[in-house]
């Protein structure tokens, strides 16, 4: 039952269910909170109100309602089968057609981009030099700065590509080589525009590639 994870007085929002490709308000997000269950699939919600104005949605529409519980964000489909007002509070009778799923938000929004970056692969004895200059494992101030020419030998390597979208977890881009899953690279890339630019250098892993 829905009543097992929604609780009386929870928010949650309703966004019109596209019946026809004509309709034009179909991204309308309403706010609401629950005051009641009628029955395992039956709730009266509080009649939407924006800007100081109540919102008389229509009898026999269809919702998406999302709901924010103590139990995290879920969501269902239903539809709008009652309005009613006591002691002047305007009121919803929906009733669900659909069973209640967990709502996974994405973490991060996606940015579609066109940008040139540059990147090398990070073979196994860099990422081993690496670990040695972190964890001050060599002999001498010789050997040390042979591991720091060697890295920035490494560095000078560069391919080429185009990233095509970015968000604050990856980045997709294309290029004329092929790499496999599991190859660590490192990015060099621009971002910003006039004064605000800035150069990045960010160390990834290649979760997956194809032609």
């Amino acid at each position: 039952m829905i009543s097992d994870v929604v609780s009386i007085g929870d928010k949650l929002e309703l966004k019109k269910i596209r019946i026809t490709a004509k309709e034009t308000n179909n991204d309308k997000i309403y706010k609401s909170q629950i005051q009641d269950f009628i029955g395992k699939d039956t709730a009266v919600i509080l009649m939407p109100i924006e800007k100081r104005k109540m919102i008389p949605l229509a009898v026999g529409d269809k919702y998406s309602l999302r709901f924010y519980t103590k139990k995290g964000l879920y969501q269902c489909k239903a539809v709008i089968t009652d309005r009613s007002h006591i002691n002047n509070v305007y009121m919803l009778t929906v009733q669900f057609i659909s069973e209640l799923e967990k709502y996974q938000r994405r973490q991060f929004y996606r940015l579609e981009c066109i940008i040139d970056i540059a990147y090398r692969i990070i073979s196994d004895n860099e990422k081993s030099i690496r670990n040695k200059l972190l964890n001050n494992n060599y002999k001498d101030e010789d050997e040390k700065q042979n591991y720091i020419t060697a890295l920035e030998a490494y560095e000078e390597e560069c391919l080429t590509g185009i990233m095509l979208d970015i968000s604050g977890g990856g980045a997709k881009f294309i290029s004329e080589q092929k790499h496999e899953h599991g190859n660590m690279i490192q990015i060099s890339v621009g971002l910003g525009t006039g004064l605000r630019a800035e150069n990045f250098t960010i160390d990834a892993m290649v979760i997956f590639s194809n032609k």
